[in-house]
């Protein structure tokens, strides 16, 4: 999804976001150490609860479809994985390098896959949505 696939989708289907800084992103893996953190929560009709947490540095004033791309970025890298092992060299570790945090952020994602692929119905239900022509008089 794109960010003006994002931006249409919160507007054609009135979803709203909210967000709150937090201290710290519980399912984040590695140096948290300068990022700034958020809870949000993505509402509205045809949307389970779809609550996550996003990072960034201090840098970057995130929007709302920034937020929502970071977490649909973060499902696609764990969905082109083939299994944990191969979501352990996303962050440079070897098989026996079994991280508690790591082992967090596969879960968190887990979790998250199927409410984000629900979000990418919505919006694909909408392109599907079949406009009847109107008749051309005199045929």
């Amino acid at each position: 999804m794109t960010p003006e696939d994002i931006r249409r989708l919160l507007d054609e289907n009135s979803l709203s976001m909210s967000t709150t800084r937090t201290e710290a992103n519980p399912f984040q893996p590695g140096d948290k150490a300068g990022m700034v953190h958020y809870f949000c929560t993505l509402s509205g009709p045809g949307i389970d609860q779809f609550e996550f947490y996003t990072s960034n540095t201090p840098d970057i004033e995130p929007g709302d479809v920034d937020m929502i791309e970071a977490v649909v970025n973060d499902v696609k890298a764990y969905r082109g994985c083939v299994g944990y092992e191969d979501f352990l060299r996303l962050f440079g570790l070897n098989d026996d390098e079994d991280r508690a945090d790591v082992v967090l952020a596969w879960q968190e994602l887990e979790r998250l896959a199927p409410l984000v692929e629900q979000v990418a119905d919505l919006a694909n239900d909408n392109r599907r949505t079949v406009t009847t022509p109107a008749a051309s008089p005199g045929i």
